[in-house]
């Protein structure tokens, strides 16, 4: 089992050899067809409205890379508006992601070991300023180049794509994003604007993930799913 908590926490289990931890192999396997994990690697999971399960799968998606890949993973908690990942890993909200687009404090110190070899996460964090004024001249980009200059693969957990513009600040920092579906309870005109917002800005979709398919596992469609047609442009480095 890996555990799952900032060093000073109490932790939660994650069953590596689960059946969802099995399915989110496969989709580990199905994106290495898509993108060069060999190379620095961003990846941004979104979905088109909050309740769809996104930080639950990024979460259980990073123990899958860092176990699997033996590459050094980082999990960022984008999600500056409604942070959680900072409550699983039973660590404090800030300093992290915020602070460091704030310019507040150096990178290194917004960042968290975990208990998971191969594995640290960032905080959301906390910054006096408005939200959307912090994501201007790059700086996510900014950010995920120095997080490659130590991790192999950063994965952002950012806030859905419908209610608010922040994910679409991420797009430049990022190999590609991953759409997270609630299997039967999300409208399907919901999920296609959310599609519509992330094509319309150049995001390079690289698949659709349906939650709760038989509330029980998350599976992985390619870039047709609901009819649109992702953009398999990958960035080299």
């Amino acid at each position: 089992m890996a555990e799952t908590r900032d060093r000073a926490g109490s932790g939660q289990m994650f069953d590596i050899e689960s059946p969802l931890a099995i399915e989110l192999r496969r989709i580990m396997i199905r994106l290495s067809r898509q993108l060069d994990f060999d190379r620095k690697r961003a990846l941004m999971v979104t979905s088109a409205q909050r309740g769809e399960g996104k930080s639950l799968f990024s979460l259980h998606f990073s123990l899958v890379l860092a176990y699997h890949l033996a590459k050094r993973i980082v999990l960022v908690d984008a999600d500056v508006r409604r942070p959680v990942q900072h409550a699983v890993f039973e660590a404090e909200l800030a300093p992290g992601f915020a602070n460091v687009l704030a310019e507040e404090l150096p990178l290194a110190k917004a960042v968290r070991t975990t208990r998971v070899k191969n594995l640290d996460f960032m905080p959301a964090g906390v910054s006096g300023g408005h939200a959307s004024r912090l994501f201007g001249d790059g700086r996510v980009r900014k950010l995920v180049e120095e997080l490659h200059k130590t991790y192999d693969l950063v994965l952002l957990d950012s806030p859905p794509v419908v209610p608010v513009s922040d994910p679409l600040h991420y797009l430049d920092a990022v190999d590609g994003c991953l759409y997270m579906v609630m299997a039967g309870q999300t409208p399907k005109d919901v999920s296609k604007r959310g599609v519509e917002i992330l094509r319309s800005a150049g995001a390079n979709i690289l698949g659709v993930v349906a939650n709760n398919l038989g509330e029980v596992l998350p599976y992985y469609y390619d870039q047709k799913y609901y009819g649109y047609e992702g953009s398999k442009k990958v960035r080299k480095a």
